[in-house]
């Protein structure tokens, strides 16, 4: 099941309240256990876009969102196991956050928490393109271009100079 929460942010006062109207607790059943995936736009990430010194930190703000949630859910006798919370910038539009409950397979409990999903995909892409090359699988001219349509795509720069704005 997936929910869109509009005009909310998990630094919002009020939003287990507001994922409490979106969510029909009855739909889901007590006795399976599940897991959840919730994206959120992380306007500290495009504020500091630009900066080369930027910290993508986990921040007592993620697990306050993941401990209202997950108080939410038990509320209502409902079992949360994994717990995924992702930072981005590209997927969502400011002030919204995306929630996905699915089914777990896992007996653990974990909340694990990505502040700048993007740069995660990059490095797990890079790595890949660094086997390929290593491997000689892949030329250094086709490495370096895979390298930049992977930044392009993900809106990561390396300095000021390739992320101008035209005017």
């Amino acid at each position: 099941m997936n929910y869109k929460l509009y005009q909310s942010n998990i630094t919002d006062a009020d939003v287990a309240e507001i994922l409490e109207s979106r969510i029909d607790f009855s739909k889901l059943d007590k006795n399976q256990e599940y897991d959840i995936n919730a994206e959120f736009f992380n306007k500290e990430l495009q504020d500091e876009l630009l900066n080369d010194n930027i910290a993508f930190e986990i921040k007592r703000e993620h697990y306050v969102f993941i401990k209202k949630a997950r108080d939410l859910f038990e509320k209502n006798d409902i079992k949360i196991k994994k717990f995924y919370l992702m930072g981005t910038i590209i997927d969502l539009k400011e002030n919204e956050i995306n929630i996905s409950l699915l089914k777990s397979s896992d007996s653990r409990k974990s909340n694990i928490v990505w502040p700048c999903k993007e740069i995660f995909i990059f490095e797990d892409s890079k790595n890949k393109l660094d086997d390929m090359l290593f491997n000689n699988q892949i030329s250094e001219e086709d490495y370096e271009s895979n390298l930049e349509m992977l930044k392009d795509e993900l809106s990561i720069y390396d300095n000021d100079d390739e992320h101008r704005y035209l005017n």
